[in-house]
């Protein structure tokens, strides 16, 4: 019985485990982007490698309900 319990708890930890990692990879968005280096200034004050980059980090802040704009080309 007490194996049992212990089993369990072990199987309880492991999926606690499990949906921790699947919700961290959930809020990454995943966005096709290259990896040219044109940099551009969001509103949040975060240079974003390319103007594809921003585009995908726009959509995930809208999906949150905030905005983020494009302030400039170049680095914050």
């Amino acid at each position: 019985m007490k194996f049992l319990g212990l089993l369990l708890l072990a199987l309880c930890l492991v999926m606690v485990i499990f949906a921790e990692e699947i919700e961290k990879t959930e809020k990454q968005p995943i966005c096709p982007c290259s990896r040219n280096l044109d940099p551009v200034c969001g509103s949040n004050f975060q240079s974003y490698n390319n103007r594809c980059l921003f585009e995908c980090a726009r959509r995930s802040f809208e999906r949150q309900g905030r905005s983020l704009q494009l302030l400039r080309s170049g680095n914050c």
